[in-house]
């Protein structure tokens, strides 16, 4: 096994020459494989930020999702809530305000374009638009049933007859809090769209194809009218129904729809007030956030570069270990979607991930390097020595963070697999390209040996400066950034150059007084990492997996307040729909399938009224036809005994208003839909919801089984189908996590020659990650998609580090035969690239705490926490778990223990002699 990793060291040691050897002809393979890897980021990426998109096509949730769609339509619609700036939506003022803009939308290719800057093609995904002003009344006129229009085409301005309308429509309780709140002050309109339910370009239907011909009866019209027989439509009951194919919605075509549609409603922003909600707009917003993140990204790399260049002291130093990580990006997003793979919202996440390890490997070998240049070696001699004491560790750490993320790929969710997949190959290409382009790089433009440069006009200004001059030029620096960036920003900001300057300042003290700290208190030490994992245990016991949309966003932020508003106000922004499907062509014709569906939403609405605000299918129909095809008496309000007597009702009904009907059941009435306006809650509660309504469905529609015995009833939309993923999420994190800990304990174990090391290394990693998840369950902050999956990224960069101390400590170890020897060497070596990797990722990650999307916020926050908790187990726990267990690494013979308390004190007072003289 030694002489195994003396063989690998030596071969990593040897690469930087060979690699400079060849760089021609390694630099032209390079540069090719970087212009095809952008041709494909050009030509071939595709994002999906759809839900469905979490769910292989052939999930039985996608599949009821795609029925309802193909029978229905989309359910992807836009809930445009408004307040009347008059404070009454039944106002001659807000009435033509709402008039005006549902002609617009029905009619938009009327509309002038150019009063818009926007594309008003986009609206072409309207497929139905319903507001107060196209609402219709049933009323009887003899034996005719009429629908008519609850608001005029000619508005009154008469207040007495606005009052009858506003009369009128309180008194329709299957329209309130759909279309107007019970105060009349707020509004809505709602925007069916055709987003998801659009099939495939290169879909063709059945019916199209050559071998397809009309049957005989479809040409026998005129005698079919005339004489004794009668005209008869049959539905062939044998017949299936043709699957369709559904294009998938990427983001952007959401922004752009909303950025037509809001231009369109801007136009009576004087007299209503707006609050949309539905994916058009919540994908708009997220569009722009992720506008945000790239700012962000740009400050992340502005920060790695800053202190890049501040801890190292060269430029070269942060030049090529950003092009390295760069092309790391580059390559693996040119491959990934080379393979024809959709990529999701978690690229954001890959590119998070390898950049931290990417930089984790530079600054290693960085790190190295300048220790041996500082020694007084040649550059030649520096960088081989560099590979040859950091390039296994690399390699290690590449292999356990791979191991770790492609355990994600058991996933059942597509973006999870892609996810893993994309950054294993990501954390692959940072190795490669660290081990095989930085040498080259910096052969052509390397650091110096001196790392303290004689100071420029501005450092030596500085120095001369008194400190009222100083800190006056400190104060004016500090208002000028918070005036370009915000207090909390630029309060931030002027954390990182302060933490920057004192790490620089006092490093070598810090690491000095690492070991002599942890000989004098091995078991204080243990006993308080102790206590913060079993804290952190507790902790993550309670965190909640909770994914709420309108807490996606800080409070102030529009999609925030539109969600409160329409809960508060309105039916609530979610939508749940539960389809019937009798099996049989008049099915829905049955009273007993009728009476089936209203006692259900009967039973949803009493036992629910936290989650439910208002049902609403077929059954509402019948009953209010019912009633009022007998003079309106209350007692009629319910269903008829006789499915002639419901045949009948709805041949009115679908005379008088044939859109409405065709919106609530096929036209064989064989299938038909309740839906459930729902407030906005967490995933958790719907979670407990949707298990009681399965079983509240089974209850209602059990006995029915017998008179219909292919009848299936399921709860279908967006909602239940993101509960469905976050359900999987929940699952394969949980899993891959125990694989993943399992499979690095494993390498670790093989890598160190010892199980005793190899667990000793895992807790060190465990420990950060369960901190992220423990102060949430403290906090009472629920995991959604976005902290789920932090643990890989944070078990990626604490593995990283941990590797690199455990491997240097046995390389020590084995040549030092001296455990004090080979953990100061460690701590004093290692320690320095330890400590300078979370500085650089712990403070770039932190700047996403600053996103106006909550889940990313939590990323950078938590992450940089559990970055920082990383450190300290690699400087503090590690080195007391290595005194108190003294591991042997698989090392025969005499081995020379740790110095005495005595000699640690001795060690102290040594060190502080030397940093006084």
């Amino acid at each position: 096994m030694e002489n195994g990793l003396l063989v690998l060291s030596r071969f990593f040691a040897s690469t930087p020459a060979v690699m400079v050897r060849h760089k021609i002809l390694v630099c032209l393979l390079l540069l090719i494989g970087t212009l095809l890897s952008a041709y494909s980021i050009a030509t071939r990426t595709s994002l999906d930020m759809s839900i469905d998109s979490f769910l292989d096509q052939s999930d039985p949730a996608i599949e009821a999702l795609n029925s309802f769609r193909t029978q229905f339509g989309s359910d992807d619609s836009v809930f445009l809530v408004y307040e009347a700036r008059d404070g009454n939506v039944f106002s001659a003022a807000s009435l033509r305000a709402v008039r005006e803009l549902t002609d617009k939308l029905r009619n938009w290719r009327d509309l002038d374009a150019d009063n818009y800057s926007a594309d008003l093609t986009e609206l072409d995904q309207i497929r139905r638009v319903q507001s107060i002003t196209t609402l219709r009344i049933q009323r009887v006129d003899g034996d005719t049933l009429r629908s008519d229009r609850l608001v005029p085409d000619v508005i009154p301005d008469d207040p007495a007859a606005l009052a009858t309308i506003r009369q009128e429509a309180m008194a329709e309780d299957d329209f309130k809090l759909a279309f107007y709140s019970a105060d009349a002050r707020f509004g809505a309109l709602m925007l069916q769209t055709t987003f998801g339910a659009e099939p495939l370009p290169d879909f063709e239907p059945a019916v199209n194809a050559d071998d397809i011909t009309l049957g005989d009866s479809f040409s026998n019209f005129d005698s079919a009218t005339t004489g004794d027989g009668g005209f008869d439509l049959f539905y062939d009951e044998s017949a299936t129904v043709q699957d369709i194919p559904f294009q998938t919605v990427d983001m952007l075509e959401y922004q752009r729809f909303y950025s037509s549609l809001s231009q369109v409603f801007a136009d009576v922003e004087d007299t209503l007030e707006f609050y949309p909600v539905g994916n058009p707009p919540l994908m708009a917003w997220v569009y722009e956030v992720l506008q945000q993140f790239a700012w962000l990204a740009v400050g992340m790399v502005a920060i790695f570069v800053f202190l890049l260049r501040t801890l190292f002291g060269s430029f070269s130093a942060v030049v090529w270990s950003i092009l390295t990580i760069a092309l790391s990006l580059a390559w693996t997003w040119g491959i990934t979607v080379a393979f024809g793979v959709t990529l999701s919202t978690m690229i954001s996440l890959t590119m998070l991930l390898v950049f931290a390890v990417g930089i984790a490997d530079c600054v290693h070998v960085m790190s190295a390097y300048f220790v041996y240049r500082q020694q007084g070696q040649q550059h030649d001699q520096a960088l081989a020595g560099a590979y040859g004491k950091t390039g296994l560790a690399i390699m290690v750490t590449t292999i356990t963070t791979m191991t770790g993320v492609l355990a994600l790929t058991t996933s059942g969710l597509i973006p999870i697999r892609v996810f893993g997949a994309m950054s294993a190959l990501g954390v692959f290409m940072a190795f490669f390209f660290t081990l095989v382009l930085l040498p080259i790089l910096l052969s052509v433009w390397h650091p110096g040996a001196n790392q303290n440069p004689k100071p420029g006009r501005l450092q030596a200004f500085w120095q001369q400066a008194t400190l009222p001059v100083q800190g006056l030029l400190i104060i004016v620096a500090l208002a000028t950034i918070m005036w370009l960036t915000g207090i909390a920003l630029g309060l931030y900001i002027a954390l990182i150059g302060a933490l920057a300057l004192g790490i620089l300042r006092w490093q070598d003290r810090l690491l000095e007084a690492c070991s002599p700290l942890v000989a004098n208190r091995p078991v204080t030490i243990l006993l308080i990492f102790a206590a913060i994992f079993t804290t952190s245990l507790y902790g993550t016991s309670q965190v909640q997996i909770d994914s709420n949309v309108s807490e996606l966003a800080r409070q102030g932020s529009p999609p925030r307040v539109a969600y409160n508003m329409v809960d508060e106000h309105m039916a609530g922004a979610q939508s749940i729909s539960i389809m019937i499907d009798s099996g049989i062509s008049d099915g829905l014709m049955e009273p007993a399938l009728l009476r089936a569906m209203d006692s259900l939403q009967t039973r949803i609405v009493n036992r629910y009224p936290d989650e439910v605000s208002r049902t609403y299918s077929l059954a509402n129909i019948v009953k209010d036809t019912n009633q009022v095809m007998n003079q309106d008496n209350d007692q009629f309000y319910r269903i008829p005994d006789s499915a002639i007597t419901v045949s009948q009702l709805m041949y009115l009904f679908n005379s008088a208003n044939p859109e409405e009907r065709r919106s609530l059941v096929s036209d064989d009435f064989s299938r038909s839909h309740i839906t459930i306006n729902a407030y906005n809650a967490g995933s958790y509660q719907y979670q407990l919801f949707f298990e009681e309504l399965g079983a509240e469905i089974d209850a209602v529609f059990e006995p029915l089984q017998a008179q219909f015995p292919e009848l299936e009833v399921t709860v279908t939309g967006s909602v239940p189908l993101m509960m469905r993923a976050m359900d999987e999420i929940a699952q394969s994190q949980y899993s891959s996590f125990l694989l993943a800990l399992a499979v690095i304990s494993v390498i670790m174990i093989l890598t160190l020659g010892s199980v005793q090391a190899g667990l000793i290394s895992i807790v060190p990693n465990l420990i950060p990650a369960l901190l992220a998840f423990g102060l949430m369950g403290l906090l009472n902050i629920p995991l959604d998609t976005d902290t789920l999956l932090i643990a890989p990224v944070i078990i990626g960069i604490a593995v990283d580090d941990t590797i690199h101390f455990m491997t240097h400590y046995r390389v020590e170890l084995t040549r030092t035969r001296n455990m004090q020897q080979a953990l100061d060497s460690t701590v004093r070596d290692v320690g320095r690239a330890v400590l300078f990797t979370t500085m650089i990722l712990g403070l770039g990650f932190a700047i996403l705490g600053f996103s106006e999307y909550l889940g990313m916020a939590k990323i950078g926050i938590f992450g940089a926490l559990a970055i920082l908790m990383a450190l300290l187990c690699d400087l503090l726990l590690l080195p007391a778990l290595l005194m108190k267990l003294k591991p042997r690494f698989g090392l025969m013979g005499p081995i020379q223990g740790f110095a005495s308390r005595g000699d640690a004190d001795t060690r102290i007072a040594s060190n502080q002699a030397g940093d006084n003289a």
